[in-house]
């Protein structure tokens, strides 16, 4: 799913997105999808988190003592001093410091959630029902299927973004080696 980037975020690499976390919470790019590929077969779409919601690329999405590393903003994103663990994405984690990235309590970390609302019910979260997808994630929640793979793309301008079915090639830069 390629999403055209910010116009003010125009030179930065997924890395560098990734590690803008304080204070994150920022909206990556306008516009929505430029391109989806959803097989005809595909499955779970009404929670899906990102076809099922669509906008724009949201990364870094802290909350109270929670994160997501990538949302969509059609999809619910929790105020900052809201401790609702319903923003939904990639990389979720609960009882964290969002903004370091320093997890207090490693039992709720998910790599992908489904949409779906965790209610908070007598003075605390009722979060161990919830699905996740597979079952890379703490032992406080539960596995569920793996709906399918997901790609994001970001390019600058639309027109220079390769049409469906073009075969993409690795390109590594200088600025982004790990050294």
């Amino acid at each position: 799913m390629p999403l055209k980037s910010s116009s003010s975020k125009k030179t930065r690499s997924m890395l560098a997105r990734f590690q803008d976390m304080d204070p994150g919470r920022r909206i990556e790019t306008t516009g929505g999808a430029l391109q989806e590929n959803i097989s005809p077969t595909a499955q779970n779409l009404g929670d899906d988190p990102i076809f099922s919601v669509g906008g724009d690329l949201a990364f870094n999405w802290g909350y109270t003592d929670n994160g997501c590393r990538i949302a969509l903003t059609g999809g619910y994103l929790s105020e900052p001093n809201v401790d609702d663990d319903n923003t939904h994405g990639f990389g979720n984690d609960f009882f964290i410091d969002p903004r370091v990235g320093r997890v207090w309590y490693d039992h709720w970390g998910h790599d992908v959630s489904n949409i779906q609302d965790c209610p908070f019910e007598d003075g605390g979260h009722r979060c161990g029902a919830v699905l996740v997808q597979g079952t890379d994630h703490g032992p406080h929640l539960q596995s569920g299927p793996v709906y399918g793979n997901y790609a994001i793309y970001v390019a600058v301008y639309k027109s220079t973004f390769p049409k469906p079915g073009t075969e993409l090639k690795i390109e590594i830069s200088d600025e982004n080696r790990i050294r």
